[in-house]
């Protein structure tokens, strides 16, 4: 049961002496050992967005996509700060992005653009992690957000200027120039 002095000593030794017997000597009730103290949680320091599933839809795209604009529609909620996301962005958006853009090549210059008879807003975020946010575009209310998106999933909210309010909306991917007209509003089906 016990080794012999040689494997005890040093600090390592007092120590592990200790364990074994402690483990000998460890109480019992209802002649049931008792159950082993769990070890503390890990505290989580990632990003809560990092996994988050999708609230409508993932949208896969590659490089040369037809038909251009891709458009898919939707309906906004205000349930947390958009600020949560990024500190520059304002309104409301859903706990969880509304669509994942799915790429599997390079965008170099990907126009999204959100179309409502509301006044909503477009938070993004890159698989970097980088966040752009648009609530507005040449003073309309429909917001566009132009840029490089690499190979991966980016995650899309599209927001509404008060909590719990809700809009609905069009969501647009292009490479091409367009204008916001390409996309009809949601309420002219």
């Amino acid at each position: 049961m016990f080794a012999s002095s040689k494997s005890w000593t040093g600090a390592g030794g007092l120590v592990a002496s200790l364990l074994v017997v402690a483990a000998c000597t460890e109480a019992t009730v209802g002649g049931e050992p008792r159950e082993a103290p769990r070890a503390p949680a890990e505290s989580k320091t990632a990003d809560p967005y990092d996994d988050s599933p999708y609230r409508l839809g993932e949208v896969p795209l590659h490089a040369g996509f037809s038909p251009d604009p891709r458009v898919v529609s939707g309906s906004a909620v205000g349930e947390i700060p958009a600020r949560s996301i990024h500190r520059k962005c304002r309104g409301w958006i859903s706990e969880t992005p509304d669509y994942l853009l799915a790429a599997d090549t390079a965008f170099f210059n990907l126009r999204i653009l959100v179309r409502s008879s509301s006044d909503t807003l477009l938070v993004v975020r890159k698989p970097s992690g980088a966040v752009l946010c648009n609530d507005n575009r040449s003073g309309t209310k429909d917001p566009m957000l132009r840029s490089h998106f690499p190979i991966g999933t980016t995650q899309v909210w599209i927001g509404v200027q008060d909590e719990g309010a809700t809009a609905d909306y069009r969501l647009g991917f292009s490479e091409v120039k367009w204008h916001s007209s390409s996309i009809p509003l949601p309420d002219t089906d």
